[in-house]
């Protein structure tokens, strides 16, 4: 299972005041931790020990971050963005917590794991680089080699006698 990465997500703002109290309220009853997320998107929960963060799905735009009355943090996932069959939405949503919502367990338990994949195209070839300055496979800029020889540090040959 390889989904193609999301880089629009916006980060979860603060709730307050009824949004908090109408968070907080669901979160008791319609809640779900993040390692019951992880299990329903197949993924292993990496992380153990400590209080576990609450996730519930909400209509409101944008996706919100609370900690409720005993310390535990509670998120609000906008669910008008996410997908309709279960796996992949759970994914999803573990997209969203680890790098909207910033959430440690969600970004463990799947960084690195090759779940979400940068989407490529044609255009991130050495003319792209170029074009947004950077380097396109060239070792050292002509300016950086020059330097290095002014100042008598060039790589891999003794240094130039002033």
């Amino acid at each position: 299972m390889v989904y193609r990465s999301n880089l629009d997500i916006p980060a979860a703002r603060p709730l307050h005041g009824r949004e908090r109290h109408r968070v907080l309220k669901r979160a008791k009853t319609s809640g779900v931790t993040v390692a019951e997320i992880a299990q329903r998107a197949g993924i292993r929960y990496r992380v153990r020990g400590g209080p576990q963060a609450r996730v519930l799905l909400w209509s409101e735009p944008g996706h919100g971050r609370t900690v409720d009355d005993e310390g535990n943090v509670v998120y609000a996932v906008a669910r008008n963005a996410l997908p309709q069959r279960d796996p992949e939405r759970a994914a999803r949503i573990l997209e969203v917590l680890a790098y909207g919502c910033f959430d440690y367990a969600a970004r463990e338990s799947v960084c690195g794991r090759g779940i979400f994949v940068y989407p490529l195209t044609a255009e991130h070839g050495r003319a792209w680089l170029a074009e947004i300055g950077r380097r396109g496979g060239q070792a050292r800029s002509v300016a950086k080699v020059t330097a290095s020889r002014i100042n008598g540090t060039k790589r891999g040959g003794p240094a130039l006698e002033r």
